[in-house]
């Protein structure tokens, strides 16, 4: 039960979670059973080559985070590590495997080819029985990931028509505070009907170019801190990314 949303604004992108988690339990007659919900669950991870958000199995997405986290002798691609993630998962004993598909959404530093490096990529990763699927989200476009549909059929649309470039606005504060506030937005309509998403907001904003990055709990992303942007552009906050997996 989630809403996970990313933005991919060109040279910039951002992701969006709520803090719900829920442990379901699926047994042999397909029967759902709710084993635990959690408003405090960390959604928005970071990894050693990246930030990451996921909706789906609870059980995947610990699996895929562990694979990124794991030292091994040899280093490992994207392809390899979704590999790795698929077996730990299919290992694991107990449970009602791939009762739902697994969506990852994932900022992963971009690769450097012919000396040109490329902008990190944003990713969507599709995870069912037997299928792993990655494709990228094109700039100025939106992906969003929940389990109740708006009941307007173009409010999706509608948002992401409501993508700005940072190149329409004269400040860069101003672009920000734009989609700052388009997140709120998104999170207030989608309150008024869905009940199992959390009210909270864990908000990551990101360089594409220079893998900068600004990560916001909920609890700051409320009262956005003093200098928050003046501290972004002179690069006191940063995500290390330098262990891309080739």
């Amino acid at each position: 039960m989630s809403l996970v949303v990313a933005f991919n604004l060109d040279d910039y992108a951002i992701l969006a979670t709520d803090k719900r988690g829920v442990l379901n339990y699926r047994n042999k007659n397909k029967e759902d059973f709710v084993l635990n919900i959690n408003d405090s669950y960390q959604k928005l991870r970071k990894i050693p080559f990246g930030f990451f958000a996921s909706a789906g199995d609870y059980l995947i997405t610990e699996c895929f985070y562990a694979e990124c986290m794991a030292q091994t002798s040899q280093k490992r691609n994207l392809d390899q590590i979704l590999e790795d993630t698929y077996h730990r998962y299919c290992n694991l004993q107990g449970v009602c495997h791939f009762a739902e598909m697994t969506t990852i959404l994932l900022i992963a530093k971009g690769s450097n080819s012919n000396h040109q490096i490329k902008k990190d990529s944003i990713l969507e990763i599709n995870i069912q029985f037997q299928s792993i699927k990655i494709e990228e989200v094109p700039a100025m476009n939106l992906v969003a990931l929940m389990a109740n549909m708006n009941p307007d059929q173009n409010f999706w649309d509608k948002m992401g028509s409501c993508l700005r470039s940072s190149k329409d606005f004269i400040k860069f504060e101003d672009f920000f505070n734009y989609h700052v506030h388009l997140i709120k937005y998104i999170w207030k309509e989608q309150l008024k009907f869905d009940d199992l998403i959390s009210n909270h907001i864990d908000f990551y904003f990101h360089d594409r170019r220079t893998s900068k990055g600004i990560l916001l709990s909920a609890d700051e992303f409320k009262v956005l801190p003093t200098g928050l942007i003046q501290q972004f552009s002179i690069g006191t906050e940063r995500v290390s990314t330098s262990d891309y997996p080739v």
